[in-house]
């Protein structure tokens, strides 16, 4: 079984699978090859210089933090947070779709010109209304507001549910 705090080498090597080295064939690039090679990855390489030692790293979950970690936020595990993935576990068995439920019976009573009242046709309208309004605010807000502060993953999906 895969275990998160092991490093890639000595699981290959339980495994009976040695890790090979890749070798290419050098091919020699044209002259003009190597002048728009230069200019495209020039700005690159300066912009990622700080982010380029510590990207092969695995993630330690000690280093996690909820907002301003330096971790890589599209790793998920190891887990540092169980309490947000959790949630968003369970967000995610809460969750449906209207294709999912048979509406019929509803349609019918809504069509049904005796089937409601004007008044509680009323109600019915506002709190769709309301509702749908109030959950486009609070995911706006979420993700324009607090979203891009909080760098770990587990957060984030549950935040995103």
């Amino acid at each position: 079984m895969l275990n998160w705090e092991e490093e890639v080498a000595p699981a290959l090597a339980k495994a009976g699978l040695a890790q090979q080295p890749v070798v290419a064939e050098p091919q020699r690039p044209q002259a003009d090859e190597v002048a728009i090679a230069l200019q495209v990855t020039a700005p690159a390489a300066t912009a990622s210089a700080d982010l380029s030692g510590g990207a092969a790293l695995r993630v330690n979950a000690a280093d996690k933090r909820v907002i301003n970690a330096k971790t890589d936020v599209n790793q998920l595990v190891p887990f540092k947070y169980k309490w947000a993935w959790e949630k968003y576990l369970a967000g995610c068995a809460n969750h449906w779709m209207p294709q999912e439920i048979n509406m019929n019976r509803d349609i019918a009573l809504w069509k049904d010109p005796n089937g409601l009242t004007e008044d509680e046709r009323r109600i019915i309208k506002r709190n769709l209304g309301f509702f749908t309004t109030a959950d486009s605010l609070a995911a706006n807000n979420i993700v324009l507001g607090t979203y891009r502060h909080i760098t770990a993953p587990e957060c984030r999906q549950y935040l995103l549910r």
